[in-house]
C-alpha cells in the first residue's frame, strides 16, 4: 500500500508537507531483510515524528524507525512494512548540565558525536557499540544491549534517566526527568529500552554521565590457541574483578581487528585486557590479571598501546564485520560456562570463523558460513542446562524464514504481548520483528 493509496477520497495523502522519499532507488537504503517500504519520512523535529505517526495510524500503515541502521539486521523479517521513519536528522543537544553530570539529546545523535562533545568537559557516556560513528543513541536504546564492557558498565538502560517517545498514534509521552534520582511514576524509559522500536518512537533521551578516568590502559597477550586464550581470560577475570574489559579473540578476529585499526594485535589468538581509574589502581588490576594468565601457562610477552579508543573500537566493530552470507550468533550465559559453551558451538557449527568472547560477562559472538534450523534447535536444547540464550544477530533471509532468531520467549511472553497491545494496538511499529512475533 502506498501513501497515496492509503488516503481516503477527498482527504490529503499521508505525510503531506513532510520531507518524504518515494523513489525506489533512494528507498533501497531503508531495506529490512528483503522488504522495502513504499515511502520514507525524514523527520527534522519531534513534531514531524508526531505528525508522521498520526498520519500512518490514520492510514493503517506499518512503520519501521531508522537511525544509523547499524543493527537493522537484528530481528525477524517484518510482517508488514509501508513506511520508513528516518530519525537521523534529530541530532541536537537539548540540554547539558556538566555540573550535574546529565545530558539530554535527540535520538538521532551518534554515540561518537556525543562522546566528542562530552570530552570537552572531561566526561563520557560509558557505552560501547560497534561503528559508534554511525550508531545513534536512539538506536542504542531501542536495541538495549550492553557492549563488550557490560560487566563493568552495564547497558543503555543503566544510564538512562529520562526519555521522550512518540506513540503509534502520534501522541508524545515522557518518562523520567533530568535528575539522577527520579522515582515518580513507572519507569517507562527502561521499558522502552530494549523494545526494538515496537512500543513507540524514541525521540529524546536523558543520560547520566561519569568523569573520564585519570588512566586508561590496554594490554594484549598472544596465546597458542583460542582455548588457551579463553582459559587465560577467564583466569584473569576471576583474579581481577575490577577489569574494565576482558576479551578472548580467535586468530581470525584478532587479524580483522588489526585491519580495522587495532595495531596492537597480531594474527594469533589473543587476550585483551582493559583497566581504568586512578593510574595506580588500573596498574594494580592489570598486574593481578597478568599474574593469573601466567599461572595458567600463557607466557607470551604483553603488548601495550596508547591508542586506547582506536584499539577498543576496532574490537567492538568486529561484531558487525560478519560477511553477508555468514550467520552471526550471539550467546549470553554465566561466565563460568563459557568454555563448555564454546566447545559445544564448535562441535555443531560448520567451520566457525571469528570468535569474540567477553570472559568477564559471559558474552560470546561467533560467525559461521552456514547453519540450518535443526542445528539452531539442537544448540538451544544443549545450551539450556548451561543457562545460555542463543540469538541469531544476522543471517540470510532464508534462514530467518525457517527459525525464530530470538528463541523461546518464556514465561514473560503473555505480559509482553499485553504491553504491546496497550502501546500499539494496531501493531503498526516494527510488526513481527521482536520476541514471540511482537
Amino acid at each position: 500500500m502506498s501513501a497515496s493509496d492509503a488516503a481516503s477520497p477527498g482527504q490529503p495523502p499521508p505525510f503531506e508537507g513532510l520531507d518524504t522519499i518515494s523513489e525506489p532507488v533512494r528507498l533501497a537504503r531503508y531495506a529490512v531483510d528483503d522488504s522495502l517500504p513504499t515511502s520514507a519520512v525524514l523527520a527534522t523535529g519531534i513534531s514531524d515524528v508526531e505528525r508522521a505517526m498520526a498520519d500512518a495510524s490514520a492510514a493503517g500503515l506499518a512503520v519501521i524507525p531508522h537511525g544509523g541502521r547499524t543493527m537493522q539486521c537484528l530481528g525477524m523479517p517484518p510482517q508488514r512494512y509501508d513506511t520508513a521513519l528516518d530519525l537521523s536528522r534529530l541530532n541536537r543537544v537539548v540540554d547539558y548540565e556538566p555540573e550535574d553530570f546529565t545530558i539530554t539529546v535527540q535520538a538521532g545523535m551518534t554515540l561518537s558525536t556525543l562522546q566528542q562533545q562530552l570530552a570537552i568537559n572531561g566526561q563520557l557516556l560509558p557505552l560501547d557499540h560497534p561503528h559508534f560513528e554511525q550508531a545513534t543513541l536512539g538506536g542504542l536504546a531501542a536495541v538495549g544491549r550492553g557492549g563488550l564492557r557490560r560487566n563493568s558498565f552495564g547497558g543503555p538502560r543503566d544510564w538512562l534517566i529520562g526519555m521522550r517517545m512518540v506513540q503509534a498514534d502520534g501522541t508524545a509521552i515522557k518518562a523520567g526527568g533530568k535528575v539522577v534520582k527520579n522515582v515518580s511514576g513507572y519507569d517507562l524509559a527502561k521499558l522502552f529500552s530494549g523494545s526494538l522500536g515496537t512500543l513507540g518512537i524514541i525521540v529524546e533521551l536523558t543520560f547520566k554521565l561519569r568523569p573520564q578516568p585519570a588512566s586508561d590502559q590496554i594490554i594484549a597477550i598472544g596465546a597458542p590457541t583460542l582455548d588457551d586464550a579463553q582459559r587465560a581470560a577467564r583466569a584473569a577475570a576471576n583474579a581481577a574483578p575490577f577489569l574494565n574489559g576482558c576479551i578472548a579473540l580467535s586468530a581470525d578476529a584478532a587479524a580483522e581487528a588489526r585491519a580495522l585499526g587495532a595495531r596492537l594485535l597480531q594474527d594469533e589468538p589473543t587476550i585483551v585486557l582493559r583497566a581504568n581509574g586512578l593510574e595506580s589502581a588500573a596498574t594494580e588490576v592489570l598486574s593481578h590479571a597478568l599474574s593469573a594468565i601466567r599461572e595458567v601457562g600463557v607466557d607470551r610477552p604483553e603488548r601495550r598501546t596508547s591508542e586506547i579508543v582506536e584499539t577498543w573500537q576496532a574490537i567492538a566493530d568486529l561484531e558487525l564485520q560478519t560477511p553477508n552470507e555468514h550467520v552471526r550468533l550471539r550467546l549470553g550465559l554465566p561466565p563460568a560456562k563459557l568454555v563448555q559453551a564454546q566447545v559445544l558451538l564448535d562441535g555443531h557449527l560448520n567451520n566457525p570463523a571469528q570468535w569474540i568472547i567477553a570472559a568477564d560477562s559471559g558474552l560470546l559472538f561467533v560467525s559461521t558460513p552456514r547453519v540450518d534450523a535443526d542445528t539452531i534447535a539442537r544448540l538451544r536444547r544443549e545450551l539450556g542446562p548451561l543457562r545460555g540464550r542463543l540469538t541469531i544477530e544476522s543471517a540470510p533471509p532464508e534462514l530467518k524464514s525457517s527459525v525464530d532468531i530470538w528463541g523461546p520467549a518464556g514465561a514473560g511472553a503473555r505480559l509482553m504481548h499485553n504491553i504491546k497491545a496497550q502501546f500499539d494496538p494496531q501493531t503498526a511499529l516494527n510488526p513481527g520483528r521482536f520476541v514471540d512475533g511482537i
